[in-house]
């Protein structure tokens, strides 16, 4: 008997995607047969032994309406000719196409919100921009068959918004045998931050940081919008003996430099409601890597940093008081003390392991979006 196939979309190039490579992963076991499709832009090759076949688009366009126009058509084109019992759309972006080819094929579409796409940054000074985005929400988020997304503030704003039941599945890593313990006397104190070089993001604010630090080192693994100006600021403070920018890895290669970081930095600006209602994977990803966290004291990361105690929230991003709080994290010994303990704690109970339970829901007890 042949598998069921589920293809999930995506706009980006898959390499560093870390939660569509556990669904995927989720899928395959289950039964699945998983067909990833994404983009090749801007290159990166995936690693072997991910779960799921992975296609990726070459696009004459890799920004701007005409690269959602074009990732969009071709997306549609690949879903009418292909087989796919389950269609899975990674965010608003890759929808039009999913939920067009779902009612042509009559088969299922899951919304996946890895992000409040109408509320990023990037949109929040450009109101015709965001009013196109916010009208293609309309017209299609009604047609999915389930929803999940990452934060409770999203799903109350689905609620809100649409009156949609949107199931909470948080981007927690996968549970590993062994978690890495804290280092409780920091000699060579490493702050660290992963994830895309955005705006909104307080990289600037914990880069300034660095000049009340010396002695203090900064990693950052990532890429993004602001990239070159982040290494600008670098080099016109000086910094560049003590700032490495890594640039983008694949997940799996993530642990080679998180190993060797004494606090992880999650510190958001409030230029919108996808930010103000984030709950970044590295929330969760820094205590598997026995890392405190510094983050800011937004609703849905003060829940988990507060009830789970791990690490400090801030309120004020001013270069000065982040530095100031880097430095009680690495230095606060007994602080560190106790996060020795809080943090596996932390770890054992956001895992993927018990979060994709959720998902048993969806795909095997048609737990459906109205319900």
């Amino acid at each position: 008997m042949a598998k069921e196939r589920i293809i999930i979309t995506v706009t980006n190039n898959l390499v560093s995607d870390n939660r569509v490579a556990k669904l995927a992963a989720y899928f395959e076991l289950k039964g699945f047969e998983v067909l990833l499709v994404g983009r090749k832009w801007p290159g990166g090759k995936i690693p072997t032994g991910r779960a799921g076949r992975v296609i990726r688009f070459n696009l004459l366009f890799n920004k701007g309406p005409l690269f959602y126009l074009s990732i969009n058509i071709r997306i549609l084109l690949f879903l009418l000719i292909n087989k796919v019992n389950w269609i899975v759309s990674v965010d608003l972006d890759t929808l039009p196409a999913c939920i067009i080819a779902g009612k042509i094929k009559r088969v299922p579409v899951v919304m996946d919100s890895h992000e409040y796409f109408p509320e990023i940054p990037e949109l929040q000074h450009r109101p015709f921009v965001k009013k196109t985005w916010l009208w293609l929400e309309g017209k299609f988020i009604r047609h999915i068959h389930a929803g999940i997304t990452v934060s409770p503030g999203l799903v109350e704003i689905y609620k809100d918004k649409y009156n949609l039941n949107f199931h909470l599945v948080r981007n927690v890593p996968l549970k590993k045998k062994v978690v890495q313990e804290i280092n409780i006397k920091v000699t060579n104190p490493v702050v660290y931050y992963q994830g895309a070089l955005n705006l909104g993001r307080g990289l600037e604010s914990s880069i300034r940081a660095m000049e009340f630090l010396p002695g203090y080192r900064f990693v950052i693994v990532g890429d993004g919008d602001i990239s070159n100006e982040l290494r600008a600021l670098s080099t016109e403070l000086n910094l560049n003996d003590r700032i490495t920018f890594v640039g983008k890895v694949p997940f799996e290669a993530l642990q080679s430099y998180i190993r060797n970081a004494d606090v992880g930095l999650c510190l958001l600006e409030n230029i919108g409601l996808n930010y103000y209602h984030s709950l970044p994977n590295r929330i969760f990803d820094y205590p598997m890597a026995g890392l405190p966290i510094l983050a800011t004291s937004f609703p849905d990361i003060s829940q988990i940093v507060t009830e789970y105690e791990t690490g400090l929230l801030i309120k004020d991003l001013e270069p000065k008081y982040v530095a100031d709080a880097i430095k009680e994290a690495c230095e606060n010994i007994e602080l560190r003390k106790r996060w020795s303990v809080t943090l596996p704690k932390a770890v054992e109970c956001l895992n993927w392991t018990s979060e994709s339970l959720v998902l048993d829901k969806i795909f095997w007890k048609e737990e459906l979006i109205s319900s």
